[in-house]
């Protein structure tokens, strides 16, 4: 079976399968401590190396957590493809995925050990401080070790 790939997903397809790895995997809370997650976000890759980011709403966060590993490849159908939120984004994608209780997970067993583990948008140093107070993307660090090997 053929599968899209993340690059060409759009609103305007309604029957999209897709090859994905689940890159990373995390449940957002907001502000409420210790209760279940509004959404547990999820950051894909495919065999091309394209990313985008997915979206688990909480009524189906348990569901789909018991299938869904960080780092295991699986093929994904019957999602919802939207326009990206406008905050707070790990990729300038225009859009994003988002399950629904009808999506189908299976995981892939049988892929190429080239397929892409990570994925992230580097961004200037000297940039990063235009970043400050501004929301549109998501911005981390990556913490830079400089050592020296005495000769």
């Amino acid at each position: 079976m053929g599968f899209d790939l993340l690059s060409d997903v759009s609103p305007m397809g309604k029957r999209w399968c897709i090859c994905a790895r689940v890159a990373r995997m995390w449940d957002y809370c907001g502000t409420r401590d210790n209760q279940p997650p509004i959404h547990v976000d999820l950051v894909l890759v495919d065999e091309k190396g394209n990313e985008m980011y997915a979206e688990i709403p909480g009524a189906q966060a348990e569901k789909f957590k018991e299938i869904i590993e960080e780092s295991k490849i699986y093929t994904f159908t019957k999602f919802v493809v939207v326009p990206s939120k406008p905050a707070y984004k790990p990729f300038p994608n225009k859009y994003m995925l988002r399950f629904t209780p009808w999506t189908q997970v299976s995981e892939e067993k049988d892929v190429p050990d080239d397929f892409l583990s990570y994925v992230y948008t580097l961004v200037p140093f000297l940039s990063l401080s235009s970043r400050v107070g501004l929301q549109e993307y998501f911005t981390g660090m990556v913490l830079i070790v400089l050592c020296s090997i005495p000769n």
